[in-house]
């Protein structure tokens, strides 16, 4: 009986866990640096390579590379 009377307490806790990952993630897209490239250019190495950053250079907690 304990089991079917904390189960909706343990799934409850599990899908906000589940919530707090989703959302984590998502702001970890957002701060990703965006490259961007043109194929053909002036030269036979191609064209420009650019690297965006969204975050500031004082950012405490900077994303890592994935």
């Amino acid at each position: 009986m304990k089991f079917h009377a904390t189960l909706p307490y343990k799934i409850d806790h599990a899908v906000d866990l589940a919530a707090e990952i989703i959302d984590l993630e998502l702001e970890r897209q957002k701060r990703r640096p965006k490259f961007t490239e043109q194929k053909d250019g002036d030269t036979p190495l191609g064209g420009e390579m650019r690297i965006q950053s969204p975050w500031n250079d004082d950012d405490p907690e900077p994303p890592t590379a994935a």
